[in-house]
């Protein structure tokens, strides 16, 4: 009987970028946000992967995006980010995207600050 040692998952590369918010009087606070999923040796887009998104400082979740074909996964808070607490997280401290892992790839992670504007 031959065993083989079990082969050691692919290291994805996650770049969280800006995100940039919008402001409006009496209306909720959306941003939107993006992070590109991609292989870390080859930089290949690692299309169809789900991507987290959550504040930095409580590590709440914001909402989830799946890539695209290059390897992008952008999502608007849309009514999310009503939640004064929320809100202030986001402003004071950013929010981290996370790709948990699948069988090919490991987890990934990254940090990216806000920019709103009016």
């Amino acid at each position: 009987m031959t065993m083989t040692a079990p082969q050691s998952k692919k290291q994805a590369a996650l770049e969280a970028r800006t995100v940039s918010g919008h402001v409006v009087t009496k209306s909720p606070i959306s941003g939107d946000f993006e992070a590109v999923l991609s292989d870390s040796d080859t930089r290949a887009p690692l299309p169809g992967r789900e991507v987290v998104f959550s504040s930095t400082a409580g590590h709440n979740e914001i909402g989830r995006a799946t890539t695209d074909t290059h390897g992008i996964a952008t999502m608007n808070s849309g009514t999310r980010l009503t939640q004064p607490a929320l809100v202030a997280e986001v402003l004071a401290s950013g929010y981290d995207a996370r790709f948990p892992g699948d069988d090919q790839y490991a987890p990934a992670q990254d940090h990216a600050s806000t920019a709103v504007q009016p």
